[in-house]
Order: structure tokens, then C-alpha cells, then sequence
């Protein structure tokens, strides 16, 4: 992608102008734009990629949303939650905010991001252990006075409930940063990821490549010609099972068929032996040696020739 990338900022997670500036300048850091506008979703940054990304392109990117939340807005949403438990609650809590937001932008992946929670945590068990020595000395301890705006009071287990609850109808998981900066920071990150998933969403596709038309060189015609090729990279897929082993198996099986009839003709003990007893020639020259298949291996080429169980799991 030779044009930049836009990362479009809602303009409400940004009220500080030094937050501005310092995600503008992480931008400028990994080559991207960044548009500080509103969203059609208060509290959101999405991409956009350039006019000349193809549609495809286009929808990958634009897929992705980050919604953001500060510490006091989290508060707030978990005083929510608790209060909902009783059928009090006078705010959204943090599922039904979430909810709201993929009611709003059906088919995207949204990401949630809380930023300066961990501090609320810190600074709410500082208080309370000034609070027991003011008690047990009865005297007050001089502190500079603050604004404290987050006056609702949630404990930690609290807040995991409601991260919990969240997950469970939404599917969306919380991603804490103990500052703003920290958020920056992975915001670098995540934008870093949205940009290189078009290139890199089709790399498990092929997981059996082997079954792929001409990868590694691996054809089948009409006539058959290259099946044994695919045979023998089937049996690969088993766990430390190399080229020579399977070599040796398709030399004795030439096919699955083979196989699966010889295991089902013998009971387990006898078919397992018959496979570990298969010789496997390793290295074609003068100084080859020669060695068996073995039981470990035996017993899982037995056991996913006549397992029944589709979820069975060969170890």
C-alpha cells in the first residue's frame, strides 16, 4: 500500500489537546494519517485505507473499530451494572453500551479499550488505607486536594463481573492500559496490525497445502498421475512422521484404501504391529540404515484409520 493509511480519531476520547498531539505524532511514527473527526459512533476510531485500495482492501480495513472508554466513563458503566442487579440503573452499563455500538455498525469487529482504570484501582486503596490510619490515629492526613470525579465507588471483582458479562453477550473483550499513554502506545500497534491484514488474512487458508492444484509441485491429472505424491504428504501430517516413514508406508499401501482395509482385517494389536513393523530406509546410498516405523506412529496411523469419532483427537 503505497498511500497512507487515515486513522480517523473521535474527537471525544481526545478532549486534551497533548492527547491530540501525542497521537498524532505515534501516527506520524509508522506513516499513517490521523483525522481527528467525529464518528458515527461517539467514542470510536476506525481506518480508512487510500482511494486506490481495491474494494476488498477497502473492506478489511474499515471492518475494525476501536471503541475507547477513560476511567471515569468505565465507573460509571460497572456503578451501572451493580445498580442493574437490583433494576436501578439510571446509566448504560458496559454490555448494553457495546451492544448499542454493533447494533450500530453490524458486520465490524469492534475492539474496547479502557484506559486509566488500574490507577482509579491504585488510588481507591491508597484512600482507603489513609482513611484506616486517620481512624486509628484520629488524625487527618494532610493531602493536597484534588478534583475526584470518580466518586462511584466499584471494586475490582466488580469490575471483572461486568468485563465478564460483556464477553459473554457481546463476545467483545476489555483491553486495559494503565494510562493514556500506554493506549497510544497500543493504538500504534493495533493500527500497525490493520494495515498488514489484507496481506496476511489469506496465510491459513491453505492449511493442507497439500491438497492445493500444483503447490510444491504436487498435481493430479485426469488419469491419476500425482496421487501417490498426495498420499504420501497426507501421512506427513501425522505428528514427527517424515518423508522416509511415509515413503516406506505408500511403498507397502499405495493408498489409503489399502491401508484402511489391512486395519480393518486385523484386530488393533495385530494392525498396529503390522504397521510398526514396516521398514524405513533412511538415505538412498551405500551407507542407508534401516529402521522400523514403531509403535508410537503405528498407533496413530491405526487409530485415524478406524476411528469413528470425528472429534477424537490423535496425540
Amino acid at each position: 500500500m503505497t498511500e497512507p493509511l487515515t486513522v480517523l480519531v473521535d474527537p471525544a476520547i481526545t478532549p486534551q489537546e497533548k492527547q491530540k498531539e501525542l497521537i498524532s505524532n505515534t501516527c506520524l511514527e509508522i506513516n499513517v494519517r490521523c483525522d481527528f473527526v467525529p464518528q458515527r459512533c461517539e467514542r470510536t476510531i476506525s481506518w480508512m485505507p487510500p482511494l486506490s485500495a481495491s474494494s476488498s482492501v477497502y473492506e478489511d480495513i474499515t471492518k475494525e473499530i476501536m471503541a475507547v472508554l477513560n476511567a471515569e466513563e468505565a465507573v460509571q458503566m460497572i456503578q451501572a451494572y451493580i445498580q442493574s442487579k437490583h433494576g436501578e440503573a439510571q446509566h448504560l452499563t458496559l454490555t448494553q453500551w457495546v451492544s448499542s455500538l454493533q447494533a450500530s455498525l453490524p458486520g465490524h469487529n469492534i475492539t474496547v479499550f479502557i484506559f486509566g482504570l488500574t490507577k482509579y484501582f491504585s488510588n481507591k486503596k491508597l484512600k482507603n488505607k489513609r482513611n484506616f490510619k486517620e481512624a486509628a490515629t484520629g488524625q487527618a492526613t494532610k493531602r493536597k486536594k484534588k478534583n475526584e470525579r470518580l466518586d462511584e465507588s466499584i471494586s475490582f471483582q466488580q469490575a471483572e463481573e461486568a468485563f465478564v458479562e460483556l464477553q459473554l453477550f457481546t463476545g467483545c473483550v476489555v483491553q486495559q492500559t494503565a494510562t493514556f499513554e500506554e493506549f497510544v502506545g497500543q493504538l500504534k500497534y493495533f493500527t500497525k496490525s490493520v494495515r498488514e491484514k489484507p496481506a496476511k488474512k489469506d496465510r491459513f487458508d491453505s492449511v493442507l497445502s497439500f491438497l492445493d492444484e500444483a503447490t510444491s509441485g504436487i498435481y493430479v491429472n485426469k488419469q491419476g498421475q500425482g496421487l501417490s505424491k498426495v498420499w504420501k504428504h497426507q501421512l506427513m501430517q501425522y505428528k514427527n512422521l517424515g518423508s522416509e516413514m511415509a515413503e516406506a508406508v505408500a511403498t507397502v499401501y499405495p493408498s489409503p484404501y489399502l491401508l484402511h482395509k489391512a486395519c480393518k482385517e486385523k484386530n488393533n494389536k495385530e494392525a498396529e504391529a503390522m504397521i510398526a513393523d514396516i521398514n524405513v530406509r533412511r538415505n538412498a546410498s551405500v551407507i542407508s540404515t534401516n529402521r522400523k516405523i514403531g509403535k508410537e506412529q503405528a498407533r496413530r496411523i491405526y487409530t485415524f484409520m478406524t476411528s469413528k469419532d470425528p472429534d477424537q483427537v490423535i496425540k
